[in-house]
């Protein structure tokens, strides 16, 4: 744990009396072989606390990929202001080869693939665009498992040409991922793109296309608040700008 006050500060390899020891999440304790520094917890716990992934549901992430984030942490604190620190601040440092468990554990596809990934493999049974994007990932070697960049997968998407429907499919899939809910609420996906298709996913007013990296959305023509209805007839694809400046407005 890096204390917020002291980040930055020239790292010793020495212990000193104005010096403190920086634990990496998985490292053994200096003075007690059966604790290990759990920084999930910020607190030394023994060995049977870390044989559960995800051990406390306020954190993201598992074992693996939390030590390696403070391994990173440390490399850059490291790197910092190794020119000059100012006299009799406190001083951090980690010894050489500091016995880790985490790091002689096995890596797991949890450590190699983000969380978007894995949700979107979860989804292949699906019969619908979604659950084709996850059959697609899957199939792809290439895919960048390892983000949840959704910009970088859009990109990386279209240097595969892929189709228009794809691309849409990565924003709803997304969208679906972030509000943590097997369907969003509203509009089935089967008619949402029912509508993207027969607009040819292009904003009805402005023209931006998804390609373009577009956030579109389906309307109501006529509002609900005005007594429209879900009917086919009264959707069509607007752009986020557009339905914003559109607002509950006829057109």
């Amino acid at each position: 744990m890096i204390p917020k006050s002291k980040r930055g500060l020239k790292p010793v390899t020495k212990k000193t009396p104005d010096s403190a020891r920086y634990y990496l999440h998985g490292d053994t304790k200096e003075l007690d072989s059966n604790l290990y520094y759990c920084a999930f917890c910020d607190a030394f716990r023994p060995r049977s606390h870390f044989t559960e992934t995800i051990h406390d549901a306020r954190y993201d992430g598992d074992h693996q990929s939390r030590y390696k984030r403070s391994r990173d942490a440390w490399k850059v604190i490291r790197s910092k202001n190794r020119a000059s620190i100012a006299r009799n601040i406190l001083r951090l440092y980690r010894p050489m080869g500091a016995p880790n468990m985490i790091a002689q554990l096995p890596v797991t596809e949890k450590a190699r693939t983000g969380r978007f990934y894995r949700w979107l493999k979860r989804q292949a049974e699906r019969d619908d665009p979604i659950g084709d994007l996850g059959v697609d990932v899957q199939r792809d070697k290439a895919y960048p498992a390892g983000t949840d960049s959704v910009p970088t997968i859009r990109t990386y998407l279209l240097h595969r040409r892929v189709s228009d429907e794809v691309l849409q499919a990565l924003e709803e899939a997304y969208q679906e991922f972030k509000s943590k809910t097997r369907r969003r609420s509203g509009l089935s996906l089967k008619l949402r793109f029912e509508v993207f298709r027969a607009d040819d996913y292009k904003c009805r007013i402005c023209g931006a296309s998804v390609r373009e990296g577009t956030r579109l959305e389906v309307d109501h023509k006529v509002a609900v608040s005005k007594g429209g209805t879900d009917d086919r007839a009264n959707l069509w694809t607007l752009c986020f700008k557009c339905n914003q400046g559109k607002d509950a407005a006829e057109l």
